[in-house]
């Protein structure tokens, strides 16, 4: 879990803090056009560019960006502090088709994860991998997400983490949200 306090800035005085991960701090943001927003200020190069960068994942299974804000200070870990404005995602229900997808996405990738174990750095790459060429029965939407987070995942040398629960997330309709799955290795 990121220690560091909230940046300095403008743009993030007075909000409310909803979350933290090991390289985000989450601040509440407005409700614009009746979409809620969020402020995700992230303090590692991969989770800048999985949320900014040109060839980054898109579609239905990823978040929605509005604005990268630019910096705002370093964190503790060296790295600059960078402001990104995106759609609020909201933890898995206990139920749902989304839970069910996300639970079977996460268990698949444990089960891969577990079969490689022993080459290290890259078993969870394999692990995604497995997921993205073994026939499951996916929605078309779900393997073209998975095939771009390999592929990101492989060309930023991160590394996937489809594991943890704040990782997969829904949007209000149910949809589910790759929201934060890659690390840096």
């Amino acid at each position: 879990m990121i220690v560091d306090p909230v940046p300095d800035h403008p743009l993030l005085a007075g909000r409310r803090e909803i979350g933290r991960g090991e390289n985000t701090i989450v601040l509440e943001g407005d409700v614009v056009n009746g979409q809620a927003h969020v402020f995700k200020v992230l303090s590692s190069p991969i989770d800048y560019a999985y949320y900014t960068a040109i060839d980054r994942p898109t579609g239905k299974h990823f978040p929605v960006v509005y604005a990268d804000h630019g910096t705002a200070g370093r964190s503790s870990s060296g790295f600059p502090f960078h402001i990104v404005e995106v759609e609020k995602l909201y933890p898995l229900a206990s139920s749902g088709d989304a839970t069910e997808l996300a639970s079977k996405i996460s268990m698949l990738f444990f089960d891969g994860f577990e079969m490689w174990r022993y080459l290290a750095r890259d078993m969870g790459r394999i692990a995604l991998h497995h997921l993205v060429v073994t026939p499951m029965g996916w929605a078309e939407t779900v393997q073209q997400s998975l095939q771009a987070l390999e592929k990101f995942s492989v060309e930023y040398d991160a590394l996937p983490d489809l594991l943890k629960a704040d990782n997969l997330m829904i949007r209000k309709d149910g949809t589910l949200v790759f929201s934060d799955p890659i690390f840096m290795g």
